[in-house]
């Protein structure tokens, strides 16, 4: 068992948890003596548009003016599935943002590869590494590419199911071990008239969890993530593929979400599974602060749900108890004219009393070494972190690993078997097809000249 996330003290605390440039200042921020004399403001490009994100990064983003007044930030938010259009455009631009957010996996090293965010090693070896300290090393590892640090690993976000404690009552259900379980789980619900699982996929990314980790019980997480490098095999061969897609497919056919999945918003799946129309819903912990105190659920709803994981698959070779999820966090653009201001902002951002304070307000995991504490964790939030910490593995989303034009093939392929347009072969074919002229481009662009 990997134990990297037992990192807050054990008396206190729950027991969980490119391009380089010279070193930059202390991790305690740049020196009097060598602070500008002007303002200098940093850019920053981020996804977290919604509440309480939006709030507690404020907060960061003000405390941080008030502590260093020779700085400011600038903070443009964007809706997730616009900016991963939009933040490529700007990065191509003359003003690309200082800071901007980004997935880990195959999203990262895209930018990576590209040369387009500034090597922060310097940064994290400074004052004999205090910086680095600060992070736990998993999200650090998925950060790292060639041996160097590209970026600041921040939240950690997991999916699950949520289910409604009150209607599992009135129907007599248990919480799902194994996949058939869950089969009949779903049977027994809509024999009862209910929706089992409300499912918003207009964005076309919340339907494809479903087969993504059906590949991971299957063939483990070795094996699925190295089809999914776009300069690996990408043959995608293993029989687990087509069974996890067939499992799918079965799955379907016990009608388990609402109609029109693909019509219907991620919100309005929230929604449904809050107002009680559905018994299910299969998210990720982002959500979590959605459905307790502060958020959009009715107060009489904020103790009526528990969440679980998702359950294992007879006959799997992978980990039957990894978690789906990865982490998430910033990067600081190879072309920012203050390098030094955005790694101070980020390095400020990861201090202990930030990283608390954006814990209380939004009830979610921090990749930050003592963020979580008795006092600012809900229930929700530290049975989360106890799940984290007895896990053995947690396995990174496909559309994270996998190249950007390969996942959308994937994607419009799970939407369109929802509409029962396509097959799981057909899927898996373009997919193979499509990583494959990928692959070609990429190794004909390393070979061409600098």
């Amino acid at each position: 068992m990997r134990h990297w996330w037992l990192y807050l003290s054990i008396a206190a605390i729950l027991a969980l948890a490119g391009c380089s440039r010279r070193p930059g200042p202390p991790v305690s921020g740049p020196t009097p003596t060598t602070r500008p004399q002007a303002r200098t403001t940093v850019s920053m490009w981020t996804i977290w548009n919604t509440e309480p994100r939006k709030s507690a990064l404020a907060e960061i983003v003000k405390a941080f003016a008030s502590a260093h007044p020779e700085y400011a930030v600038e903070v443009t938010n964007a809706e997730p599935d616009a900016y991963k259009t939009s933040i490529r455009v700007q990065l191509g631009s003359a003003e690309p943002p200082d800071v901007f957010f980004v997935w880990d996996g195959e999203w990262l090293q895209n930018f990576v590869r590209a040369g387009a965010v500034l090597d922060l090693t310097p940064y994290m070896e400074a004052d004999d590494g205090a910086w680095k300290a600060r992070f736990q090393d998993e999200g650090l590892r998925r950060f790292a590419h060639d041996g160097r640090v590209w970026g600041v690993p921040y939240l950690l976000q997991c999916t699950f199911f949520l289910y409604n404690k009150d209607l599992f009552s009135r129907l007599n259900l248990s919480v799902p071990k194994t996949w058939p379980e869950l089969l009949d789980l779903i049977t027994k619900i809509r024999e009862a008239g209910l929706v089992p699982i409300a499912l918003g996929n207009q964005q076309r990314w919340p339907a494809h969890h479903f087969p993504a980790v059906l590949f991971q019980r299957l063939m483990g997480e070795e094996a699925v993530e190295k089809d999914y490098d776009p300069l690996g095999p990408g043959a995608y061969s293993d029989p687990g593929w087509l069974r996890g897609m067939a499992l799918f497919e079965e799955f379907l056919k016990r009608d388990p979400f609402n109609d029109a999945p693909n019509a219907v918003t991620r919100e309005s799946a929230r929604a449904m599974f809050y107002s009680g129309q559905a018994v299910m819903f299969y998210t990720g912990t982002w959500d979590f602060a959605r459905l307790r105190e502060g958020g959009e659920a009715p107060k009489e709803f904020w103790d009526r749900w528990g969440f679980f994981n998702f359950p294992s698959v007879p006959d799997g070779k992978g980990d039957q108890t990894a978690l789906a999820g990865a982490p998430d966090g910033y990067v600081v653009s190879a072309r920012s004219k203050h390098p030094e201001a955005a790694v101070a902002f980020l390095q400020f951002m990861a201090q202990a009393e930030q990283a608390q304070g954006f814990v209380g307000r939004c009830q979610e995991l921090l990749q930050v070494n003592d963020a979580v504490t008795q006092d600012n964790a809900n229930p929700a939030l530290r049975k989360y972190a106890e799940m984290v910490a007895a896990a053995d593995r947690i396995c990174p989303w496909s559309d994270t690993l996998m190249e950007r034009s390969v996942a959308d093939e994937f994607l419009n392929g799970v939407q369109a078997l929802l509409d029962g347009k396509t097959t799981s072969k057909a899927i898996l074919e373009s997919v193979r097809k499509r990583q494959a002229e990928v692959k070609k481009r990429m190794l004909a662009e390393m070979k061409k000249p600098e």
